[in-house]
């Protein structure tokens, strides 16, 4: 019977309902409240949150109150061999400037598809392609010009 007893303390269901889930819980809980009230657009990241939440509620370690993830030390090293890319424009603006953005896009692309901008478009790409061909010959006339030219002597 105290075998039987041991068997069953030891099965992993047990050790998840005695050690894990008294902290891992109430840090879902309190990651989906704060999901919840993250602005849509704002990049809201629950592994981070959640290893933040559980490394300061260890129970084993009292002193670790108000340390934030990125002062964690097993997150520096992480981040120090694999740095993470910064966040996209979209995901840091506020709704008022990403509609204010769109806008002036929307307002742009309106303008470009008059028929006289159009026009003008065209016209000044005539131009930048012909300055862009008067360079070439240019380039390539003072090459022709350099390897015609006799070597210069110099005194020895």
């Amino acid at each position: 019977m105290e075998r039987r007893e041991q068997r069953r303390k030891n099965r992993p269901k047990d050790y998840l309902e005695r050690h894990i889930f008294p902290t891992l819980l109430p840090g879902m809980e309190e990651m989906l409240r704060i999901a919840k009230k993250t602005e849509r657009r704002k990049r809201f990241d629950p592994l981070d949150f959640l290893t933040q939440y559980l490394y300061q509620k260890n129970p084993r370690f009292a002193d670790r109150g108000d340390i934030v993830l990125w002062d964690i030390p097993f997150v520096r090293e992480i981040l120090k061999r694999k740095p993470r890319p910064p966040l996209p424009l979209s995901a840091t603006w506020t709704e008022d400037e990403a509609a204010t953005v769109i806008q002036a896009h929307y307002r742009g692309y309106l303008v470009r598809m008059q028929p006289d901008i159009q026009e003008f478009r065209q016209w000044s790409k005539g131009v930048r392609q012909e300055q862009e061909a008067a360079l070439i010959i240019q380039r390539n006339w003072k090459r022709f010009l350099r390897s015609k030219s006799p070597p210069k002597e110099s005194n020895m």
